[in-house]
């Protein structure tokens, strides 16, 4: 039996919202498919590909107003 480790998403019996545990993997594939936790992996990824970054020229176009 394989283990899986998730960031729970919401809290779900003894574990915690955020809490990162290791479940079996069957159990822990139901909590995902519920929306209880998602993968380590995927919820350790930055929203952004690089945060630090200074705005481009592209980004910092407005909308021109009549």
């Amino acid at each position: 039996m394989s283990m899986m480790k998730i960031r729970m998403s919401r809290a779900y019996a003894a574990y915690k919202k955020g809490e990162v545990v290791e479940l079996p993997e069957r159990q822990a594939e139901s909590l995902i498919a519920w929306e209880y936790a998602t993968r380590v992996t995927d919820a350790e990824k930055p929203l952004l590909d690089k945060p630090g970054e200074e705005p481009t020229e592209n980004s910092k176009r407005r909308r021109k107003t009549p």
